[in-house]
């Protein structure tokens, strides 16, 4: 009921409108992107039992292709209105069926002069609002691009695996990388959400996102439960729920001046919420999880085609893992030059897991040059280089999962 109440609420602020006197319009676009790539990394390209993984060819081709759909519509009173829906439209392999065929994203808003509301399957309002290295990123967009499709980051033979944070951007948007094989933006990126967004006054932009439960994407085919499953003090990890976080807000404040040819931009992001008992508020085992968590703050600064940012975020008591890891911390700086048609950019990311017990830490570094040219309106091909290492601080022995290397993509990307 209360939640309700709150989205009810939320609408209600923009309550004034009267009959539109034309229907919304409906505008299609979107991208369409090809690249090949080819890494070079220290890693055994085995799994724990010993096969072979999908990253053990040293060279892979792959499409990424979405199709945006955006609906936008204005009261004769000035309330806008609308919807997004962002459509994946690539084939898994040669079965077009296979799940990728779905929504990204969906949601419904309302604006006026009050600001903005956006209700269903999308960001948070303080990632919206980020600033870092990434944001002057050219390429597939540098330390937050493509390069983690290429890595194997847990291949040690012998069942050691460590998590790494290995993308710049608080837990609720990025989740935790390196943890397994599937590098992909977690579910809760894109959870079900009530969103809003104040007037930019004076260069100040502030966001706000509240978020039921992180579990919860899309329809109700994503409800999730109380208990998820078997709990146990033996099988932990059959209590799927035991990851999960409800009740969590987002906020993120960003301002925008210029001043004499000098811009500058810079942001500060807050997250928390509560975690999901598994089985009727009792936590089983020793690997209980901790409530999110999370800050971080960025800056940018441009003049005259060059730009320059940064940006430094903590994760405190490292949200919705283990105990044992109990803090994570990384910071982000780069460089960017654009002349017309043609970007560059230098982007430098590093980071750190520090476990309760003071040993095993888990470090990344990862830099990546990357370039591209527009060649014509849309059309804009690329190239970009990434050299990573991490360090789980444990022997070298047969079994740890230090790595470092190098990828390399080359791709073109269409935007329509």
């Amino acid at each position: 009921m209360k939640k309700t109440l709150l989205a009810t609420t939320a609408v209600g602020l923009f309550a004034a409108a009267s009959a539109n006197a034309m229907g919304p319009t409906v505008t299609v676009g979107g991208f369409a992107d090809f690249q090949v790539g080819s890494q070079d990394q220290e890693g055994i390209y085995q799994n724990q039992t010993g096969s072979n993984t999908s990253n053990s060819r040293d060279l892979h081709t792959q499409t990424n292709t979405e199709v945006h759909i955006k609906i936008d519509g204005k009261t004769d009173s000035g309330l806008g209105y609308g919807a997004y829906i962002e459509l994946e439209a690539d084939v898994n392999g040669d079965d077009a069926t296979n799940g990728n065929n779905n929504a990204e994203r969906t949601y419904i808003y309302v604006e006026s002069g009050f600001g903005r509301v956006e209700v269903g399957a999308t960001g948070d309002a303080g990632d919206a609002l980020r600033v870092d290295a990434s944001s002057i990123a050219r390429g597939t967009g540098g330390i937050a691009g493509d390069f983690y499709d290429y890595l194997d980051l847990n291949s040690g033979v012998g069942g050691v695996t460590t998590n790494y944070y290995i993308l710049p951007g608080l837990p609720s948007a990025v989740g935790l990388r390196g943890e397994a094989a599937a590098f992909t933006i977690t579910n809760r990126a894109t959870a079900n959400k009530i969103s809003y967004y104040s007037p930019r006054i004076q260069g100040l932009q502030l966001g706000v996102s509240y978020t039921p439960d992180q579990d919860e994407r899309g329809t109700s085919n994503g409800f999730s439960s109380d208990t998820g499953g078997a709990c146990t003090a033996v099988a932990p990890a059959a209590c799927t729920e035991v990851t999960g976080i409800e009740n969590a807000w987002n906020i993120g404040l960003n301002y925008e001046g210029e001043f004499e040819g000098f811009g500058i931009e810079a942001s500060a992001q807050a997250e928390w919420g509560n975690t999901e008992d598994s089985t009727n508020g009792t936590i089983v085992s020793a690997t209980a999880r901790d409530d999110l968590q999370a800050y971080a703050f960025g800056l940018k600064g441009s003049y005259a085609g060059f730009s320059l940012a940064g940006s430094y975020g903590i994760v405190d008591e490292f949200s919705n893992r283990a105990a044992n890891n109990t803090e994570a911390d990384y910071w982000t700086l780069g460089g960017a030059y654009e002349f017309g048609p043609f970007g560059t950019s230098v982007t430098y990311m590093a980071s750190s897991i520090d476990k309760e017990n003071g040993t095993n830490d888990a470090e990344f570094q990862n830099l990546v040059l990357g370039a591209d040219y527009q060649v014509a309106p849309g059309l804009t091909p690329y190239v970009e280089v990434a050299f990573f290492e991490t360090d789980n601080n444990i022997a070298d022995t047969a079994t740890t999962t230090d790595n470092e290397g190098t990828v390399v993509i080359v791709g073109t990307s269409l935007n329509f």
